[in-house]
């Protein structure tokens, strides 16, 4: 989602839609009315990895590479640093909690991947999902609990009432098949943590399902809690998705608003997708299409008076768009002839990934002429090798579109890790540890059918230290 991958999935979007040239198009996020920017280092890493840019957006401060939910105490698979609660950071939806508000998650990774689990985990390395991964990294998987356990037995994560993704192999031992791949689960300490997770919950109110008419069929006025695990690791690609199983990323925003808006003291809701590492970049253009169509299900189930809605990126990648292709021009075909070899460029390309084309015999560029450039799994050429699923992180800065509710706060030039602290001041919400940062406009009171409109209006709030 950084720039460029969102102007080119909106140029392909409008030719694929039958536009006269694509470049016009507008996606839903573009119509928010507010636009900032977003920085996106590490604390200590120039380009961000989703771990430490999810911590600076959902807690609100910079953490190591590859940590989550911890401060910068903790370097990179520090078990005791991880053990020691004094470096435990607290998330947005954590404070949301903390004021009787409902919460979910709703992703197509998994639901211990680096960016989710930074709203309910603290772990010192982000591939830590399940028991098998500690003991592999040669750490005691007793002293340091996993992603999957702090999902289902955390403080926090054990009180989401809404989880929707993929990844049931690290919820499962590995002595039980999966029930679509008939793969063993990861887990090695015997724990079945979907059925951990129904025992804990009332099962007139607690639902679990694993495909889209499961998720479609609920009862979602008699739902509280619900966990939907749609596959065993990473959800498919809009590309490869079985539409009849598996539920798009509109419809587990739209289910999960449903359930959590019966609560009259509101709700957090963290909404996510991904794409680009295997410089496929069609897939990665459908991904920001599937991602756009759920911000136009929450601008059309929720009220811009009294939702605050935040569209961002935790980090760009390295694609770019490049030549001086004619206006229309088909976004993943050739951009022009190089004066200098004679030979065909795209439009789009990657400053590294898997989509490295070896020279010629001369050590001449290859020729891209013969290349299938439509083809859905075609990988763009990139400048530097690397292997599969490898593409970089890009390290500039990432837009933040936004309505609702103290929205403008979000324009400029921000650091990361003021979003949440945004956020929390909008929506009235204790800090644990931190000076009381609300405003006058906390102390209002409004009755059913007000809407806050005077929050508009509001004075910029104290700033939190970054």
């Amino acid at each position: 989602m950084g720039v460029p991958t969102v102007t080119a999935a909106r140029i392909y979007k409008g030719q694929q839609d039958g536009k006269r040239f694509g470049e016009e198009t507008i996606f839903n996020m573009e119509q928010l009315p507010n636009v900032g920017l977003s920085k996106t280092f590490c604390q200590d890493s120039q380009v961000a990895d989703s771990a430490c840019s999810a911590s600076a957006y959902l807690c609100g401060t910079l953490a190591n590479i590859a940590t989550i939910g911890l401060t910068s105490n903790v370097l990179f698979r520090d078990c005791i640093g991880q053990q020691n609660k004094s470096n435990h950071v607290s998330s947005v939806l954590a404070w949301a909690q903390g004021q009787g508000m409902s919460t979910g998650i709703v992703t197509t990774t998994r639901v211990t991947h680096a960016t989710p689990s930074a709203n309910y985990a603290h772990i010192a390395d982000r591939d830590w999902e399940n028991d098998k991964m500690v003991k592999d990294s040669g750490k005691n998987s007793e002293d340091c609990d996993d992603i999957a356990e702090q999902l289902i037995f955390g403080d926090v994560g054990s009180r989401i009432n809404v989880i929707l993704g993929g990844g049931r192999r690290e919820m499962t031992p590995n002595t039980v098949l999966d029930v679509e791949s008939n793969l063993p689960g990861l887990r090695t300490d015997g724990k079945n943590l979907i059925e951990s997770w129904l025992q804990t919950k009332n099962p007139q109110s607690a639902k679990y399902v694993w495909n889209k008419e499961q998720l479609l069929s609920l009862d979602k006025f008699n739902t509280d809690y619900l966990l939907g695990l749609f596959s065993y690791t990473h959800m498919d690609f809009v590309a490869d998705a079985n539409t009849t199983a598996d539920p798009s990323l509109s419809e587990m925003t739209k289910v999960a608003i449903d359930i959590l808006s019966k609560n009259p003291k509101g709700y957090f809701l963290f909404v996510e997708d991904h794409a680009h590492h295997g410089n496929l970049a069609q897939k990665a253009f459908l991904e920001v299409i599937a991602m756009d169509e759920a911000v136009l299900t929450a601008m059309r189930t929720t009220f811009e008076e009294e939702t605050l809605l935040i569209v961002s990126a935790d980090h760009s990648h390295v694609m770019t768009i490049s030549g001086y292709p004619p206006r229309g021009n088909p976004i993943l075909g050739f951009a022009g002839i190089s004066d200098v070899d004679g030979l065909p460029y795209t439009t789009i390309s990657y400053g590294n990934g898997a989509g490295y084309k070896h020279p010629g015999p001369n050590g001449d560029r290859y020729d891209l002429t013969n290349d299938p450039l439509f083809d859905i799994n075609y990988t763009q050429m990139t400048g530097l090798p690397m292997t599969a699923q490898e593409e970089t992180h890009g390290g500039e800065d990432v837009s933040i579109y936004s309505r609702g509710p103290w929205a403008h706060l979000l324009t400029g030039v921000n650091h990361q890790s003021i979003i949440p602290h945004v956020i929390a001041y909008a929506a009235c919400l204790d800090i644990p540890g931190k000076a009381n940062l609300k405003g006058a406009h906390c102390s209002l009171s409004y009755g059913v059918e007000q809407s806050p409109v005077s929050y508009f209006n509001g004075t910029l709030p104290p700033s939190p230290t970054v």
